[in-house]
């Protein structure tokens, strides 16, 4: 029994990611907002904005309130999201983008790695942040995301009676 404690510690840091492909779904099925982290695997500072997220206690135990998704900007099949369906473009032999993640995340059209990007509910974009964020900045963007979940709530529970 002993051999497992260490082992439940570990899983409990585990962030899980809702995949990209079925945020539309969920979304619909239970609303709350959905935060992207728009990343790729040869990004070093998404790597570390990676790092940082299992690490960060605030985050895991904040996650139950919206959803979390880690979405490589490389990404090769389509998407379905909120009624339209993305592709990826090819920009070179082994490059390009899929056209979700840019239009997520640019910003004068341009996708800059890492970007945080917000919706609610609506699938309405509510923020985008390119850059790394530090733990700081992070907790703040939880403690806002926490609020306005919150308030949601009431409102709808008011909203029924």
């Amino acid at each position: 029994m002993l051999l497992y404690i260490p082992f439940a510690d570990h899983a409990m840091g585990q962030i899980i990611a809702t995949p990209i492909h079925e945020l539309t779904d969920s979304m619909r099925l239970h609303p709350k907002p959905a935060l992207i982290l728009i990343s790729t695997t040869w990004c070093t500072y998404c790597q570390m904005q990676k790092a940082q997220l299992r690490k960060n206690k605030a985050f895991q135990s904040a996650s139950r309130q919206f959803y979390f998704t880690e979405f490589d900007a490389e990404f090769k099949e389509d998407i379905p999201f909120n009624g339209t369906t993305y592709r990826f473009k090819s920009t070179g032999i082994a490059t390009g983008t899929h056209d979700l993640a840019f239009v997520l995340g640019n910003l004068a059209n341009k996708l800059t790695l890492p970007t945080w990007v917000l919706i609610d509910e609506n699938f309405e974009i509510r923020l985008k942040y390119p850059g790394l964020l530090n733990p700081e900045d992070l907790n703040s963007l939880l403690d806002a995301i926490t609020i306005s979940q919150a308030q949601s709530n009431n409102l709808t529970r008011n909203d029924k009676k």
